[in-house]
């Protein structure tokens, strides 16, 4: 795991800020090639670093978040999103929808991430985070026209955790708690996931147990899971 002095010597490093002019290089000529693309940033370590980057270029940008009715319980989002509203004057839009605690579907979450005009969007998607998105990335590139038209501009498919950590670390940005606690190797999600709920519900009670009395409050069957 790399800790803030590692980061910080990291961040000096030539192979790390030629990293870091080629993705700036490549969201500047990403703006030029479309007409109305929004950032979706769910506001982990991934999306978090996209978004300033995007931000120092195109700081009006549309940004949209989407997340569930318990997804401001489980980690520190609203202050997360607050530091960039205020640095960056920027406004996020905050798109919710039912999650299978309150008996929701995936139905419907394109249509309302690209329910305005935008004809493409930036996601912060790596090839180092599985498998299947190596592959993807691998085979449809970082400029992706997909079947419904719309563009999808992945800046940070070659990034590692350590590029990730190197960046946060070096320009102050902020940390999910969920970082804080298990390092940057950690995955974060903005949802109680439906296929490991006694893990996920387990760890927010032991973090937080306000935030855990919070959701059973909310959801009162999300106890049996604990």
């Amino acid at each position: 795991m790399m800790n803030e002095k590692s980061a910080l010597l990291y961040a000096k490093l030539n192979p790390f800020n030629c990293l870091l002019y080629r993705t700036r290089r490549f969201i500047h000529w990403s703006l030029n090639q479309v007409r109305n693309p929004y950032v979706a940033c769910s506001f982990g370590k991934d999306s978090s670093v996209m978004l300033h980057l995007i931000l120092e270029i195109k700081p009006d940008i549309q940004i949209k978040m989407l997340g569930k009715s318990e997804t401001f319980l489980i980690d520190d989002y609203d202050e997360v999103i607050k530091w960039y509203e205020t640095n960056f004057k920027c406004k996020v839009e905050r798109i919710t929808y039912k999650g299978w605690l309150e008996g929701g579907t995936k139905k419907g979450i394109a249509n309302n991430m690209q329910a305005e005009n935008n004809d493409s969007f930036f996601v912060g998607i790596r090839q180092e985070e599985s498998v299947a998105r190596r592959i993807t990335l691998l085979k449809n590139g970082k400029f992706y026209k997909m079947k419904d038209g719309k563009i999808r501009i992945s800046p940070m498919s070659i990034w590692t955790v350590n590029d990730i950590a190197a960046y946060m670390v070096s320009r102050k940005l902020p940390i999910l708690k969920a970082y804080q606690r298990e390092g940057f190797e950690a995955r974060t999600t903005t949802n109680i996931p439906s296929k490991y709920p006694h893990e996920a519900i387990a760890r927010l009670k032991d973090a937080d147990i306000a935030a855990y009395n919070k959701l059973v409050n909310m959801f009162p069957d999300a106890k049996y899971f604990t």
